[in-house]
């Protein structure tokens, strides 16, 4: 590999690495508003079953955690950010730590295909839940920006207890 092609191989490594953590803050600090702003009009988020191998999972197939496109992510934020949210009122504290990001190269259109590890701690009244798997995202870039046409959010967990649900973003 030639040293421009490395050049521009870190320059996209550290943009990506960037983008994944900017997305982590802004859940954190429940800026999701802006957060949602990250997806572009088409975007997905989605949380797989946990009973079913992450490349084997088809939201036409089996029942998915979450399933969402970008209509329903924003009435997600919407109802997040509103006090009869009671799952989420008062907001839990949590912590997104995003690593082992993997560039996968590119699709077709040429969207960028990245994986990374996750570890999501909330806390709320007293009490703490650990998530952690792994996300595939598929980004694109939008006038200079980057933006998330997919994001999956695999859990490495046998099932969701003894957390039991997920009213938080991942």
């Amino acid at each position: 590999m030639n040293n421009i092609a490395s050049q521009a191989n870190l320059m996209r490594f550290f943009q990506v690495q960037q983008f994944l953590n900017y997305e982590a803050s802004l859940i954190d600090s429940w800026q999701l508003d802006t957060w949602l702003d990250l997806f572009t009009e088409d975007g997905s988020y989605f949380v797989p079953p946990t009973d079913v191998a992450a490349d084997e999972a088809d939201p036409t197939k089996h029942l998915y955690y979450i399933a969402d496109n970008r209509g329903r992510l924003q009435e997600r934020v919407i109802r997040l950010e509103k006090k009869t949210c009671h799952a989420e009122f008062p907001r839990s504290k949590v912590q997104h730590l995003v690593s082992n990001i993997l560039l996968l190269g590119e699709d077709e259109q040429g969207r960028v295909l990245v994986s990374a590890a996750f570890l999501v701690y909330r806390t709320k009244n007293g009490h703490s839940d650990v998530f952690v798997g792994n996300y595939r995202y598929v980004l694109e870039e939008r006038d200079g920006d980057l933006k998330i046409a997919s994001k999956t959010c695999n859990l490495a967990l046998d099932g969701l207890r003894p957390q039991a649900k997920i009213s938080i973003i991942l």
